[in-house]
């Protein structure tokens, strides 16, 4: 009863409508159908969600595509201290720039989120045509960044630790 409810009120308040990627309990999925009782979606993996209606009144929906299919995403990455911090926003613009699936308007920006434990952060933002699509942009970016930085000689660090091992005999 609960589901039907909620499916009326979903047809009725017109959040969510075939086409839309959306994003329930951490599951993402195009909406191919809404009927009453349920809503079906498919995964980027070719996955058929079955969701039970209600979970759209008692959980946070996200809908990737009520704006339209453009949605702004990113790739994160540290570098070790001492890099060139210009050399690294270039580099990390001209992966972003060179990939077929970026928007050029509004352009790839590139942030300096912090001074990490281990790292300098930056993050390159981007907006993509078609957001079902993120996970693949954001790995031909990473791939890209990868690339780039070792043909520029840019470390990426791993977290490092010094570990003092204390002999109560001595």
């Amino acid at each position: 009863f609960q589901d039907i409810i909620s499916g009326i009120f979903i047809l009725i308040d017109q959040s969510v409508h075939v086409g839309d990627i959306i994003e329930l309990e951490g599951k993402v999925g195009r909406v191919e159908e809404i009927n009453l009782r349920t809503t079906r979606a498919v995964t980027v993996d070719n996955k058929v969600l079955v969701i039970p209606n209600h979970l759209y009144l008692t959980n946070s929906l996200f809908n990737w595509t009520e704006n339209g299919i453009e949605t702004r995403e990113g790739v994160n990455v540290g570098v070790a201290y001492g890099s060139d911090v210009k050399l690294v926003e270039k580099l990390l613009l001209k992966a972003a720039n060179e990939n077929e699936s970026i928007l050029k308007d509004p352009q790839p920006k590139v942030l300096f989120m912090n001074f990490g434990d281990s790292s300098l952060e930056f993050r390159i933002a981007f907006t993509i045509k078609n957001s079902f699509e993120v996970r693949f942009v954001q790995s031909d970016v990473r791939f890209e960044i990868d690339r780039l930085f070792r043909e520029n000689n840019i470390k990426i660090p791993f977290p490092q630790r010094d570990i003092h091992i204390i002999d109560k005999n001595n």
